[in-house]
């Protein structure tokens, strides 16, 4: 049995709760273990622009309606187990996920000590499957964050197989939606910019809106302005700012779209919360022809995965703040400033240690294993 935190005791937003159940999942898979998930409560936080005069009737039904769970919402086949006991004395006790990583005892003797091995262990401490299995309950606690692309060093045949047990699905009705607006839409480009908290919050890791830098980005990669664009974000009354940063463009908020176009449709599905309004903009963000995303963001993230997981489409594509900026080649694209076997070794920026390598971006599955 497994007993798994939520992470942060579930006090953070949607996309974290869904990323700490999806690992817990995998884990699940994994070792073969049913599990317990803890802390599952309801999360997302309504952005500024709900409590907004001009917006305020227009999106009071998402204020309104009962809360959702990452669970009631997400259909991914799993192990998951509601009664649980903990008093036994033969149980191994683990705390921050980014801080560790899983493998085999096989590939722990083959590459322990070797640059492969360093290479994907950044300072962390492995966990061997074969010790693992000795214990009758594991239990994670004061979880954090980690993505599964970076938590399993496997051969990679078992590690895709591993992260395919964990693809995005959402509930029928949510995707079906998600198709309507986005086969109305035709072609189309996407935006997830955060704004609100994020510019105080990140203030101090260089994160800023760079109008100059930003709309010189644009440029390069969205070069066919009569493309449409949509754009998820927290900061609806920015409308003055978007419209400076996207002029020539024609730019669709994805709320307002699902509101003025697809109330109706909207209002009949089985929830109707803020969570809910978030994963059709993640869904119809990740079915773009092309997505720039806020780099720290796991909004951003979860839509990068889910463009690998269902187009295998991994432009990593950040609004230039000046870390990001930093990262930026002589075409505008973002590229690699060093060498290294996996993913986060190429980029200093992206991995300056392992918690931020274990959350902060979703990394490109096909260079996160190695044919070992």
């Amino acid at each position: 049995m497994i007993y798994f935190e939520n992470s942060a005791r579930g006090a953070e937003g949607f996309n974290t709760h869904l990323m700490s159940y999806t690992l817990c999942i995998s884990l699940s898979n994994f070792l073969e273990r049913d599990f317990f998930f803890e802390y599952e409560i309801p999360c997302s936080t309504p952005p500024v622009y709900a409590s907004d005069e001009n917006y305020k009737e227009k999106f009071s039904i998402l204020l309104d309606s009962p809360r959702s769970l990452v669970s009631d919402l997400v259909d991914i086949p799993n192990r998951r187990r509601f009664e649980i006991d903990r008093q036994t004395e033969n149980k191994a006790k683990f705390e921050l996920l980014y801080s560790h990583f899983i493998t085999t005892e096989e590939l722990r003797s083959k590459f322990e000590g070797t640059v492969i091995w360093d290479s994907f262990s950044i300072g962390r401490i492995p966990l061997i499957r074969e010790n693992l299995e000795t214990y009758d309950l594991i239990e994670w606690t004061h979880t954090k964050l980690s993505h599964p692309s970076c938590f399993y060093f496997l051969k990679r045949p078992e590690k895709q197989q591993l992260l395919d047990s964990v693809k995005i699905k959402y509930l029928d009705a949510i995707e079906k939606l998600a198709e309507t607006i986005a086969a109305g839409s035709g072609r189309f480009n996407a935006i997830h910019l955060r704004l609100g908290d994020f510019l105080t919050n990140y203030k101090n890791d260089e994160y800023s809106v760079e109008h100059n830098s930003f709309k010189k980005y644009i440029k390069l990669t969205f070069p066919d302005e009569s493309l449409p664009i949509l754009a998820a974000t927290d900061s609806l009354h920015e409308k003055e700012m978007f419209s400076e940063l996207f002029k020539g463009y024609k730019l669709q908020f994805i709320d307002e779209l699902i509101f003025d176009h697809y109330r109706r449709e909207f209002v009949e599905l089985p929830f109707t919360d803020f969570n809910v309004i978030s994963i059709l903009n993640q869904l119809l963000c990740s079915s773009a022809e092309v997505f720039i995303g806020t780099y720290r963001s796991t909004f951003t993230s979860m839509i990068h995965r889910m463009r690998q997981e269902r187009y295998r489409k991994t432009d990593f594509n950040f609004f230039p703040d000046p870390k990001v900026a930093r990262l930026l080649n002589s075409d505008g694209r973002i590229a690699p400033d060093r060498h290294g076997f996996f993913d986060w070794n190429r980029y200093s920026v992206f991995s300056e240690d392992h918690a931020e390598m274990a959350w902060m971006r979703e990394w490109n599955h096909e260079l996160s294993s190695l044919d070992i």
